[in-house]
């Protein structure tokens, strides 16, 4: 009968490799998870930020599809333009419809607005909520401008009239807005007016227009460059009718 053999254990060189597997997969393990978090958090940013341009296309696209050819007095008294392009204190202001009132309201205003754009230092009171929303997407120190949309409670202004702020867009590189202007010759009894051409004009109303021809918008265009995103342009159609 042979002897019991004495109980045996693992050596020293043993453990340790048992301890460097050990680690070499908490490592993995780690990387892999910090990975995961990354992407993860990287994907919510660049949603948000899809979610801020839908949201500057659907407020711009609604102020100019409704576009109204209706001017204006401001608060000197003075008649403006229904439409002003690089005149005055923003790059853009006119006039839109489809204001609407609250079916409860008492007291009833005008259905027209009068909206403008302008880009605002980043580091600006009125730009806050937009360097919030950055610090949240982790950028730490934002540059650049972001735009922010004017509205008036009133359409013709009174000397207290002061417009209200609304952040359409977080951060923004360039900003360049042109309409496409069609030149008609005018046409004497019932002739249709005949057209001499079209350019685009970075400026209106046009300071200067040729002799005998109207001038008519037929659509503008706006390029911007955003830091995350690259260039995009995007351009719609006017409805120029009469002046009301």
């Amino acid at each position: 009968m042979r002897p019991l053999s004495a109980a045996q254990g693992f050596t020293l060189l043993e453990v340790l490799i048992a301890v460097s597997i050990t680690a070499m997969i908490g490592v993995a393990s780690t990387q892999l998870l910090s990975n995961v978090i990354d992407s993860k958090q990287a994907s919510e940013i660049r949603s948000e930020q899809l979610v801020s341009l839908q949201r500057f296309n659907m407020v711009i696209s609604r102020d100019l599809e409704q576009f109204i050819n209706r001017s204006i007095r401001d608060e000197y008294g003075d008649t403006q333009a229904s439409m002003l392009l690089d005149s005055g204190d923003f790059p853009i202001e006119f006039t839109r419809a489809g204001w609407r009132n609250s079916p409860v309201s008492r007291d009833p205003r005008a259905e027209l607005q009068r909206v403008a754009y302008r880009l605002e230092p980043i580091d600006s009171e009125v730009c806050e909520p937009a360097l919030q929303r950055l610090q949240s997407w982790g950028v730490t120190e934002p540059e650049h401008e972001c735009l922010v949309r004017y509205f008036w409670p009133v359409l013709d202004r009174a000397s207290d009239s002061v417009p209200q702020p609304q952040v359409v867009l977080e951060q923004i590189e360039r900003l360049e807005i042109d309409l496409l202007v069609q030149r008609e010759r005018k046409a004497s009894n019932d002739q249709a007016a005949e057209i001499s051409g079209r350019d685009w004009y970075s400026a209106w109303p046009a300071l200067q227009s040729s002799g005998g021809e109207q001038e008519r918008p037929l659509a503008i265009r706006w390029r911007l460059t955003l830091p995350a995103l690259g260039d995009i342009e995007r351009q719609w159609l006017l409805a120029w009718g009469a002046d009301e």
